[in-house]
Order: C-alpha cells, then sequence, then structure tokens
C-alpha cells in the first residue's frame, strides 16, 4: 500500500476512534491519574523488553561469527525505531537497522538474513500467542461460538507458517525461486545476491540450541510485552482483568502488522479497545493505556538514540550499501566488532 494512502487511512481510523468511540476528555482524566512509581516500572519493564529484544538478535548475529555488544545492538535497534517513526514508511526500521550495524563490521547479507529469521520465527510466535488469546476468549465467553472460526484459521495458519518457515531454510526453496527467473538472468548480480542471502539464512538454521534459545526467548519477549501494558495499565489506575488484556495485546498486535497504517496506529487501538471492552474496560481508559504504552516506548527509544547519533552524527542512515559476499563458514566472519561504544 502506497504512504500517502496509508497515512489517510491512519488519520480516518483515529478520526473514527475519537469521533464515535471514545471520550477524548475522559482520556486525558485517565493519563491525568498517572502513578508516577508504577510509571516507572512499566518504564522499566520497556527496557528490559528492548534488552531482550537486542540479546536475542545478538544469538542470530553469532551464528554469523559476529560479536556485537549488548550496547551497542541496544543502539541500533532503539535508533532504528527513532528513524522509523521520522522516516517515509518505505524506508522501514529494518532497513534502518541494516545501514545502522553496518557501523560494527556486520555484512548486508547477514544482517537481512538474521531479520528474516527474526521476522519468521517472530510471526510464527505471534501466531501462537494468538491462537491463545483466541483460547481464552473462547474460555470466557463461552456463548459465542464466533471464537471458534477464528481459532480453526489461527491454527491452520500457524501449521502453514510453521510448514513454510521450515522448507525456506532447505535448497529447495531457493530452486523454486531460481525456477522464476529467465535463463538469460542466472548469471546476474541480483541472483549472486539472493544466493548469497539464502547461504546465510539458512546457515542460521544450522544452531539449533541457538535458534532454539532464540524462539523461546521470542515467546518469552511476547509474554513481556502483555505484562508491560499490564503495568501500563496499573500505573493509570485502570481497573482490568488479566485474562482479557492477555487476549487483546497479542490479536491487537498481529492484526496491527498488515499494512494499511502507520506503524499499526488506529489498527492496534481499535483491536485492543474492543477486545478490552469485553472485560468492561472503558474505550476512553483503554486508548489512555494504548497512547502511554506508545508514548514510554519512545522514552525508552531516545536515549540510546542520543548514545549513537553522539558518536556517528544525527542524520539518518543513507549511504549506499553492497552487500560483501557472505563466509562459506560462518566462523570465518569477523569476529573484532565487540569494542565499547
Amino acid at each position: 500500500m502506497k504512504t500517502s494512502l496509508r497515512i489517510i487511512v491512519t488519520l480516518v481510523l483515529c478520526a473514527l476512534l475519537l469521533i464515535y468511540v471514545v471520550d477524548v476528555d475522559l482520556v486525558i482524566k485517565t493519563l491525568g491519574n498517572c502513578d508516577p512509581l508504577w510509571a516507572l516500572v512499566a518504564l522499566a519493564a520497556f527496557l528490559l523488553d528492548r534488552v531482550l529484544m537486542s540479546y536475542k538478535w545478538g544469538l542470530l548475529l553469532a551464528i554469523r561469527g559476529y560479536s556485537v555488544s549488548l550496547v551497542q545492538k541496544l543502539m541500533v535497534y532503539c535508533s532504528a525505531m527513532m528513524w522509523g517513526l521520522a522516516l517515509p514508511s518505505t524506508v522501514g526500521a529494518d532497513g534502518i537497522r541494516v545501514m545502522l550495524v553496518r557501523r560494527f563490521g556486520v555484512r548486508v547479507d547477514d544482517t537481512l538474513a538474521t531479520i528474516l529469521v527474526e521476522r519468521g520465527i517472530g510471526f510464527i510466535v505471534a501466531l501462537l500467542t494468538a491462537v491463545a488469546s483466541l483460547l481464552i476468549l473462547r474460555t470466557v465467553l463461552p456463548q459465542d461460538e464466533v471464537y471458534d472460526y477464528g481459532l480453526a484459521f489461527g491454527v491452520a495458519g500457524l501449521l502453514a507458517g510453521i510448514v513454510i518457515l521450515v522448507f525456506s531454510f532447505t535448497d529447495h526453496a531457493l530452486n523454486s525461486v531460481l525456477r522464476l527467473v529467465p535463463q538469460r538472468f542466472a548469471d546476474s548480480s541480483a541472483v549472486r545476491l539472493l544466493k548469497r542471502l539464502h547461504e546465510a539464512y539458512a546457515s542460521l538454521a544450522s544452531d539449533r540450541p541457538r535458534i532454539a534459545a532464540f524462539s523461546a526467548l521470542t515467546l518469552v519477549e511476547h509474554v513481556m510485552v502483555i505484562v508491560c501494558y499490564a503495568l501500563v495499565a496499573r500505573a493509570l489506575e485502570v481497573q482490568f482483568s488479566p485474562m482479557f488484556i492477555f487476549a487483546a495485546v497479542p490479536l491487537a498486535i498481529l492484526v496491527s502488522r498488515l499494512p494499511i497504517s502507520l506503524d499499526g496506529i488506529g489498527v492496534y487501538e481499535g483491536i485492543f479497545i474492543a477486545i478490552m471492552a469485553l472485560g468492561g474496560v472503558r474505550p476512553a481508559d483503554a486508548l489512555a493505556v494504548s497512547l502511554a504504552a506508545r508514548a514510554l516506548q519512545v522514552v525508552v527509544w531516545f536515549p540510546w538514540w542520543l548514545m549513537l547519533a553522539a558518536r556517528t552524527g544525527m542524520r539518518p542512515p543513507s549511504e549506499a550499501v553492497t552487500p560483501a559476499a557472505a563466509p562459506t563458514n560462518p566462523a570465518a566472519a569477523p569476529t573484532n566488532i565487540g569494542t565499547t561504544p
């Protein structure tokens, strides 16, 4: 979807929420009830979430032979999220992350491979938590059989996603793509890049202990996000059912990944408000929780962005990127990258 259309969709969704769903005065009143101590606890939880996210990304980088410090990974991760807020949606946070981590010696194809695996496993875990959310709703709302259809689609999607992810690591996946390339382009630089990228991508699956650890930490990180929202609700003195917030956050995150609005704004809030309302939370309170959570995330990102900007400049990364050949042996990749910033 084009950027201009996504902006329009975002504005329309936000307008519909503010006009027909929530009372703006009540939202402001709820935000004004913030307990500073609990807000600090929530802020610490969001920081822990980013630390966990950065650490588990480092597991994938380590498979390719890189040793980037946790501080460096945090700077890259949070800076990418900050630039992702300011730059056009066609330049996503993942693209910024590819450019930023080059400054610490990581090859482009290796970074792309780790991001693809991160997103693939992340999507599987998101589907898993969404299915758990639907099971919760089916349990607490037994009279509503509409969740049976959602569960059926969710389980089918989860199984299909696992099959596709496993298949993507095999040579058959690469060969299936190469068959679609005309013979005259078989030796082009684009095809060579694709082969190098898939080689790096497939090599990540060869380290099963790290992949298993990464997958387990991804599940923990998804649960951590739910805890963060619960702490934000506590900070705003919003009464909520833990069951419904566990159902609302994963489903809202999954649906908001659809590329129809900027950063899922409007889509996430709509789903979150609708599910929390089933648990008796006022729409204004649910919206206040979502807005406060977004604000706290930016507060967490900002210092790390400043740290990286202080050493590399305030301008967004824009240098041309030319992937180097990926090492045939992951252990041959550079390892002298762990200097402290």
